[in-house]
């Protein structure tokens, strides 16, 4: 499939400042500017861009420079709002793995965007307060089961993706060296993913 791409205009020029936030001088001229590159939600064929002008502006009575923000366009951010409220609502609310919706936004909607990004946005908003690059975005395991555990037969949290299927051991099949089967347990970690957890086999006492 042939996919082409909408590009939108957006330009600080189509709203300029009333008046110097310095001095209040409706006396002000533009001195440079720079563009962004924004993406919208598109469809199979269609990647839909946004191309933003930022201006930056000079007093000629102060001479101080400023800019604006613009109201159409968010600050700090290279995807728009509705994005980023898809991917945090189909996380949070429908329970789907980052992964997928990252897959569904690049086949789907036509967004370039990663699952660390997806996992980002989801970390900012259940964690706001302690949201950054370079934190994890899970903090807390589920109250399914306590501190001691994790500390003494916890083996550790594995992401996972996918369709499980129960199976039985056969009647005649021989046993495991006098071992006994780890049992598998599927749960949900705060930020929506499905985890797999097992505990650790006990080492026997000789």
């Amino acid at each position: 499939m042939k996919v082409r791409t909408e590009t939108r205009e957006i330009s600080d020029a189509d709203s300029p400042p009333k008046s110097c936030p310095h001095c209040q001088s409706t006396d002000f001229t533009r001195v440079s500017y720079y563009f962004r590159t924004l993406q919208e939600m598109g469809s199979p064929a269609i990647a839909r861009r946004i191309r933003y002008e930022a201006i930056t502006w000079e007093c000629n009575a102060c001479h101080a420079s400023f800019a604006i923000h613009n109201p159409l366009v968010p600050m700090r951010s290279a995807y728009m709002p509705e994005i980023i409220e898809y991917a945090t609502h189909r996380v949070l609310n429908k329970g789907d793995s980052a992964r997928r919706v990252g897959e569904d936004l690049r086949i789907l909607h036509q967004v370039e965007i990663s699952e660390d990004t997806i996992l980002g946005w989801i970390n900012k908003k259940t964690n706001p307060e302690k949201s950054s690059p370079a934190s994890s975005p899970v903090k807390s395991f589920p109250t399914e089961f306590s501190e001691k555990e994790i500390d003494t037969e916890f083996s550790g949290v594995m992401g996972i993706d996918g369709t499980f299927k129960a199976v039985k051991a056969k009647k005649n099949e021989p046993p495991r060296d006098g071992r006994e089967l780890h049992l598998l347990h599927l749960t949900h970690l705060e930020d929506g993913r499905l985890v797999a957890y097992w505990h650790a086999e006990k080492p026997k006492k000789k």
